[in-house]
């Protein structure tokens, strides 16, 4: 009777250890198909870049690109869509009415990429892209510029100069002069200031302004468009929104990304907020009624005083009537980006250099200043030394320490931030 009973334990524990060892495999077999779903998503989110690089290429000025697959678009005249309906397929910004891309199944290869050229109030000569907004995923851009408000760009006209004059940034002989011209240099220009007393000068591409008593008047000239800081263009004001749902993996997360050439700041409305940007943020909505921005390199402001600078993020409380949905009531103050949100924005760069890679334009990176960091102060430190030592800004320490009278005392904890963003002393 011993002997059954020991055979049993036997039984059992051989038994035990076969359901112990089958459930290990289980758990790894389950671990592996994870992991390669995960590997799966990866690879068709770059593939979709890849597809982004080659059915996007020569994307004209003011014009949309299919990138990859689903994208749909509506237009104000429903014949206008008829041609863009597989990747590769381009179509104008006129008439556009919305633009949407879908994450149906990354997996799959079904996660969408388009890509819109704003020329906005770009000479003709300019040769670079315009403000470039990358929707990827689940997004969408809806356009809320009346198409009969838009206005046109000129081509330029040629003339001369009657002396030697300076050329400005912009209107008026306040700034000091970006550059001159020659007495009977030829001059191309396209348009007026507001006032009618400036010329805009378009040579090579590059945007100045001269005082229009310096240059030969001819009769076409009256026919040039008058700018103005407020002046409607294509897709100026638009409405943006993204998916909330969790993606199959974090390189597949939905996103709108939205780039202005680095030495051209751009004036859009976004989700009804006036926004000065300048040069490269990412959208996302991290709840239906929340919004997200953040910029990944120069700086953004809004017209409620916020102002953005790289590697900071802010939320928008969205809200609005049925008419005029996912309008931004309020911003709050910004915040240094997250991990998550800095992955993201080289995630839409890589995206966006895809594209300049197929059209010829510049490529950029995306950079992350260190987390801010406490100073013990220490006999014989200065503003200025620390300023120097942690190449930051003395504006921002000032700040940063909430006393615009700032002493440093010896043992002082004093918060350093952005360090490695440039030296700047005080207003500069």
């Amino acid at each position: 009777m011993a002997s059954r009973h020991k055979e049993s334990g036997r039984v059992l524990t051989d038994r035990s250890r076969l359901l112990a060892l089958v459930a290990i495999i289980s758990l790894l077999i389950g671990a592996l198909s994870s992991s390669a779903q995960e590997l799966t998503c990866q690879q068709a989110v770059r593939a979709a870049f890849d597809s982004l690089q080659d059915n996007c290429a020569e994307l004209p000025r003011d014009g949309l690109c299919y990138g990859n697959a689903p994208v749909e678009v509506s237009f104000a005249s429903e014949a206008s869509g008829d041609d863009f309906r597989s990747p590769g397929a381009l179509a104008p910004l006129v008439g556009l009415a919305t633009v949407s891309t879908r994450a149906e199944a990354a997996e799959a290869g079904q996660w969408g990429l388009a890509a819109l050229n704003i020329g906005a109030h770009l000479p003709r000569t300019y040769e670079g892209p315009g403000i470039i907004v990358l929707l990827g995923g689940d997004a969408e851009v809806r356009n809320d510029v009346d198409p009969a408000a838009v206005m046109r760009v000129a081509a330029p006209l040629s003339t001369i100069a009657t002396e030697a004059t300076a050329r400005y940034k912009n209107p008026g002989v306040i700034p000091p002069p970006v550059g001159s011209l020659d007495a009977d240099e030829l001059v191309l220009v396209d348009a007026w200031d507001n006032s009618g007393d400036w010329l805009r000068v378009v040579n090579d591409g590059e945007i100045s302004w001269v005082e229009s008593d310096k240059v030969v008047r001819l009769n076409a000239m009256g026919s040039l468009p008058r700018l103005a800081l407020g002046d409607a263009y294509s897709m100026k004001a638009f409405t943006l929104a993204t998916g909330t749902a969790f993606p199959e993996c974090s390189e597949a997360e939905s996103f709108i990304a939205i780039q202005t050439p680095p030495d051209l700041p751009a004036n859009l409305t976004i989700n009804g907020v006036d926004i000065h940007l300048a040069s490269m943020a990412t959208f996302k909505q991290v709840h239906r009624n929340a919004l997200s921005m953040t910029v990944h390199r120069g700086k953004a402001t809004t017209v409620f005083g916020q102002t953005v600078q790289q590697s900071e993020t802010i939320l928008g409380i969205l809200g609005g009537s049925d008419e005029r949905e996912n309008q931004v009531l309020e911003w709050s103050g910004a915040l240094r980006a997250s991990e998550e949100e800095f992955a993201r924005g080289e995630r839409a760069q890589e995206a966006l250099n895809r594209l300049a890679r197929a059209n010829g334009w510049d490529e950029f990176e995306t950079f992350m200043y260190p987390a801010d960091i406490i100073h013990v102060v220490q006999p014989g430190d200065t503003l200025y030394d620390l300023t120097a030592r942690y190449n930051t800004s003395v504006d921002g320490i000032i700040a940063a320490n909430g006393d615009d009278d700032l002493r440093l005392l010896i043992g002082m904890e004093l918060i350093v931030p952005k360090p490695g963003s440039g030296f700047a002393w005080r207003g500069e």
